[in-house]
């Protein structure tokens, strides 16, 4: 049932290309077998063959273009005239997802992680779960499939706290989030004759705008996979809260940041041990271009990675990488949590613009007229009250729950059962009340 709900989901959204999935699946399953039965000599060439497999489709719908178009402007500044053929490729949707599932998988069997190999089915309802399949958690195969193995009983408790967290999802998405868009689009595409002030918090207010997004996508597919009986991986902290770069990645994201830790940041540091500080520092800047460059095919998003990896330098160099920030246990937090916070997020809001705009010119016209004098005049777009009220009203629940999985886990369950209902009610009443038209996911175009 749970691979039939996944080939449904998947057909539903990208029909044409559910046979490649399919095959992809099959395919990588073969060679995990082949490759837990093989000694140490062939083990690397069989997983190298897997991940090829995986990356050939990856690179050819997702970065095939990109290759043309740069090789072809290289060739130009040596007076080479190329034709540019660039090919009409339609991207399968969640394919970056679904592609790290089974690399994840693959190198778990070959470091011997994985010692006995699922069953097809098992495997392919791994890859195709269709809760957190177009925008993750990206889980791991071990702790998914020994879920699935196990007998699940129904449970009244994980049935009602997955169906807190879709509420408090939808809410994130459809009322925050969708609301946030009917002034960040129009900014985005007007914003060479907006003000340097106006730019700025339409910065600051994409950036709530992506997290109650993305978040509220997670927050729906592990609600829906809790009501299933299984668990997948976290995925946000409250990142609007991280004090520095280091604590806000290891609550954004945290499935896409942990797999990479694990099979890229890790291995590099160890090859670079030997370079101190800066092999550190190299294998850091390696790791968050690689996540830039997982989000897309586009400069932009290299030179994104880029800019959080440099952001890390200042904090290997005063030996403060690992070292845990202190939080607040009450409502309010001490002046330097305060502080750190209010930099951490600015500093974010202006990052996110290179994940916003279209290009790098656009990029830089956009740091261009906010770093100008226009920053100081009054912002000349505008903007309505009431969605100032509900980005409150997110954070502030969000602020009150930090130390919880999610806003709704433990948040009045003390209460009596009409304050409880009539929370939720309320909530329910402001997604009808705001809900407009869809504005898709951002995350599912990656």
């Amino acid at each position: 049932m749970l691979l039939l709900g996944g080939i449904i989901f998947y057909f539903s959204w990208s029909p044409q290309f559910l046979v490649l999935l399919l095959v992809t699946i099959a395919a990588t399953f073969f060679i995990s077998k082949k490759l837990i039965a093989a000694n140490d000599s062939s083990r690397k060439w069989w997983s190298r063959l897997g991940i090829l497999v995986v990356l050939l489709q990856l690179l050819y719908f997702k970065y095939f273009n990109f290759f043309i178009e740069n090789v072809h402007d290289f060739l130009q500044q040596f007076g080479f005239e190329t034709q540019k053929n660039i090919l009409a490729i339609i991207l399968p949707i969640g394919i970056s997802f679904y592609s790290f599932r089974m690399i994840g998988y693959l190198l778990d069997v070959r470091n011997k992680k994985i010692k006995e190999i699922p069953t097809l089915l098992e495997y392919s309802v791994f890859v195709s779960f269709f809760p957190t399949m177009i925008s993750g958690p990206i889980d791991r195969a071990l702790p998914f499939v020994k879920q699935i193995k196990m007998k699940r009983d129904f449970s009244s408790e994980s049935f009602s706290d997955g169906l807190r967290q879709i509420l408090w999802g939808l809410f994130k998405k459809l009322v925050v989030a969708d609301s946030i868009a009917t002034i960040t689009n129009p900014m985005f595409e007007t914003y060479s004759t907006l003000n340097g002030s106006a730019l700025l918090i339409g910065s600051m207010l994409y950036f709530v705008q992506l997290y109650a997004d993305f978040s509220g996508y997670s927050d729906m597919a592990i609600g829906f996979s809790k009501m299933l009986g299984i668990n997948v991986q976290l995925n946000f902290k409250f990142p609007l809260f991280a004090q520095n770069v280091a604590d806000f990645w290891r609550k954004w994201h945290i499935s896409l940041t942990s797999w990479l830790t694990d099979f890229v940041f890790t291995p590099l540091s160890i090859q670079f041990r030997d370079f101190g500080k800066w092999g550190l520092i190299l294998a850091i800047i390696i790791n968050f271009l690689l996540i830039g460059f997982w989000h897309g095919a586009e400069w932009h998003y290299v030179v994104f990675g880029l800019v959080n990896g440099l952001m890390y330098v200042p904090l290997i160099l005063r030996g403060k990488l690992g070292k845990k920030v202190k939080t607040a246990v009450g409502l309010v937090p001490t002046f330097l949590e305060a502080k750190n916070i209010a930099i951490t997020f600015l500093s974010f809001s202006l990052i996110m613009i290179l994940f916003a705009v279209k290009d790098l010119t656009m990029a830089g016209e956009f740091y261009q007229r906010i770093f100008s004098l226009s920053l100081f005049e009054i912002p000349n777009f505008p903007f309505q009250k009431e969605v100032a009220v509900l980005i409150f009203l997110m954070i502030a629940l969000e602020w009150i729950t930090r130390h919880q999985e999610f806003a709704l886990e433990f948040f009045l369950k003390r209460k009596p059962r009409l304050v409880r209902w009539g929370f939720y009610y309320a909530l329910v009443f402001l997604i009808f009340l705001f809900y407009i038209a869809p504005k898709g996911y951002i995350y599912a175009q990656f």
